[in-house]
């Protein structure tokens, strides 16, 4: 194959968006790739820098945490705090055992449960807010502007997947 027919040579893609065919040219399907590849490895980079910074956290932690522990006068003040942690639990689980605070404990459980599925719920509905939109910012009824903001993050994935 002559080079010259190389660089003549064009990409076709369909947009499946609107069945149209689109021409790309080979430098155009390069750069993307690079940068796509550029992009993986960033990601990949500090997806592993992260890795290592949580295992040295844990590490600097549990050495911190050994060292207190090795300490006697903050060991004997730790089993004072333990002791009067129990006591203060053991006190509260009585006073809960009132049936007004028993229910008013009860019903801050379920606004708790309320919350967070009220959260997913936004969450999605903002998500498809943002799709149909494009648009970053939605104004509540009372006038305030608010920014939608999205979260990624990595997360193993599961043996049953």
């Amino acid at each position: 194959m002559p080079l010259d027919f190389w660089f003549l040579h064009s990409v076709y893609f369909i947009d499946m968006d609107n069945d149209d065919l689109k021409v790309v040219d080979n430098a155009e399907v390069n750069a993307q790739t690079e940068d796509f590849l550029n992009l993986e490895s960033l990601v990949k980079t500090y997806a592993a820098k992260v890795a290592d910074l949580e295992k040295e956290l844990r590490d600097k932690s549990q050495m911190l945490t050994d060292a207190l522990e090795n300490d006697v006068v903050y060991h004997e003040q730790a089993e004072k705090v333990k002791e009067a942690n129990k006591l203060k639990s053991a006190t509260k689980q009585q006073i809960l055992k009132s049936p007004n605070l028993a229910e008013i404990s009860e019903r801050i459980k379920e606004i708790k449960f309320d919350l967070q599925e009220g959260k997913a719920i936004l969450s999605d509905y903002l998500q498809q807010y943002q799709k149909q939109t494009g648009a970053n910012q939605i104004e509540l009824d009372n006038g305030e502007i608010l920014e939608i903001v999205s979260v990624v993050k990595l997360v193993k994935k599961s043996s049953r997947s």
